[in-house]
């Protein structure tokens, strides 16, 4: 398709006015609780992420050296480009946790400039301003693209380098194939799932070159040129989780588990409780249904639909990561919008003809719209709730230590959130683990100085670590929320 070819306006408006009216709606939601500490939905996986950029701020900014300051947990799998970022900020202003949502929200802001690009140059004006005005609004694009996590980052390379991988296409000019190397690149190092989005790439190569494409040079430049660098950074990355772990092969055992796709259960919480209520906000989906089955005009605009598939394979090859965590799912959300904006662009361009407002199907399409922010508020409420309680053990954890200590913690799940707000770094256990006398003596061994028990009575949870901790180890303080002793380092556990 020649590139210049304009298709029709669905209706008249200014392009220029009605971007940048979404684009400060989408700021609005995403500005609400930024000043929230990073205790509000998923904190775990928020300040795991925060803990690597903050060790780059306060303990070096050696680029490929991300480390988490739970030792026993290697968190830093992606490419640390979004942490690195925050940390510059850190030093250039201070550390102050809010610099990474704003990241993330600046990442935001760009994805959607660059969705209305990209759907502009595939259908219209209209239809990208409504796809860009879903994505400002709907409940998990706003969540997640305002979390101090690499998500919203890894939304804009993708988008960003379809756009421009198109715009080489079309013009064939170095300066956009240098972009679409350059964002493919950082897409894939950044959140290497985004390998499914070789679909739409391959389709689109396909169909602008057809048998052509094997006698394409730059096709293989390109090819080799964005994977050698996620190949090396991933199995640097593997190395360093088998000598933490031990595990022989960390991608075999973050993919597919048959287990979990023979279940009822995964089906439904994939594709109805997150793609069609949280996602979707259940009345946005019959739109994107509806999208997808829209007449196109050309072959080229099947690139969505491939997109679109390639996110839904994702789903299955790494179905169990998929089930545990929602935000695996946020991918598929530009896409959908994408054909949400297609539908309602060329309804209205119907309905403008006629004497919609006795039309109850028109209005009932209003109401349906309508639903979508205020379904997006209230989940959003939700979300943005916290508990302060690592905010207060942290900072009585700072008061009893120094940054050189290092802490053995039982916490409910090894938490990331008790390392962050502490500022200290350790070994994390979950309570279920139940650490024994001599599991405590090798951690001492290895520079342990205290011990904690966050969030539950020591007493009540671990009794014989407590009556051993409290023979042989110095009580700092005991309170409902937290316990602290300083170790010994000259303990003989023989008869232990």
């Amino acid at each position: 398709m020649d590139q210049e070819k304009k298709y029709p306006q669905a209706i008249p408006i200014i392009p220029s006015q009605a971007i940048w009216g979404v684009l400060l709606i989408a700021l609005a939601f995403r500005l609400w609780g930024v000043t929230n500490p990073l205790l509000d939905f998923h904190s775990w996986r928020q300040t795991l992420t925060a803990t690597i950029a903050y060790n780059y701020y306060a303990h070096g900014m050696s680029f490929l050296d991300p480390t988490p300051s739970q030792l026993n947990q290697l968190g830093a799998f992606e490419f640390p480009l979004y942490t690195y970022i925050i940390a510059i900020f850190y030093k250039i202003l201070g550390f102050h946790e809010i610099i990474g949502r704003l990241v993330s929200i600046a990442f935001s802001m760009s994805s959607i400039w660059f969705l209305y690009l990209l759907v502009k140059r595939y259908y219209n004006e209209t239809a990208g301003i409504i796809a860009c005005a879903f994505f400002a609004v709907l409940p998990l694009s706003v969540y997640y693209t305002r979390v101090f996590m690499p998500e919203s980052a890894m939304l804009f390379f993708s988008i960003a380098m379809i756009y421009m991988f198109t715009r080489w296409l079309d013009t064939r000019k170095w300066k956009h194939f240098v972009w679409a190397l350059l964002l493919s690149t950082l897409a894939f190092l950044v959140k290497l799932p985004t390998l499914y989005l070789g679909g739409p790439l391959l389709f689109l190569a396909w169909n602008k070159f057809r048998g052509k494409i094997f006698y394409q040079f730059p096709l293989y430049v390109f090819v080799v040129l964005i994977l050698i660098p996620p190949g090396l950074w991933y199995s640097h990355v593997s190395d360093l989780h088998h000598k933490s772990s031990g595990e022989s092969n960390l991608w075999l055992s973050l993919i597919t588990n048959w287990d979990v796709l023979s279940t009822v259960r995964y089906w439904k919480l994939i594709f109805w409780t997150r793609l069609v209520e949280k996602m979707f906000a259940f009345t946005a989906f019959p739109f994107l249904v509806l999208g997808m089955f829209h007449a196109r005009e050309n072959k080229e605009q099947l690139v969505f639909h491939i997109w679109f598939a390639s996110v839904c394979v994702y789903f299955v090859i790494a179905a169990k990561l998929n089930f545990i965590h929602e935000y695996y799912q946020v991918p598929i959300i530009p896409v959908g919008c994408v054909f949400i904006g297609v539908y309602l662009s060329n309804y209205y361009k119907h309905k403008l003809s006629t004497n919609w407002q006795s039309d109850k199907i028109a209005w009932l399409v209003v109401l349906m719209l309508a639903f979508v922010p205020i379904h997006s508020i209230y989940k959003l409420n939700k979300r943005l709730n916290f508990n302060d309680a690592y905010l207060k053990i942290g900072k009585k954890i700072q008061q009893a230590t120094t940054e050189k200590d290092l802490l053995v913690v039982e916490d409910k799940n090894a938490s990331p959130q008790f390392f962050y707000y502490s500022q200290r770094k350790g070994w994390g256990h979950s309570i279920s683990e139940k650490i024994s006398p001599a599991i405590l003596e090798d951690y001492i061994k290895r520079g342990a100085t205290h011990y904690v028990m966050a969030n539950y009575s020591l007493h009540n949870t671990n009794p014989s670590l407590y009556s051993f901790l409290k023979s042989n180890h110095q009580l700092e303080f005991e309170e409902k929320s937290v316990t602290l002793f300083k170790l010994s380092n000259h303990l003989d556990l023989v008869n232990n």
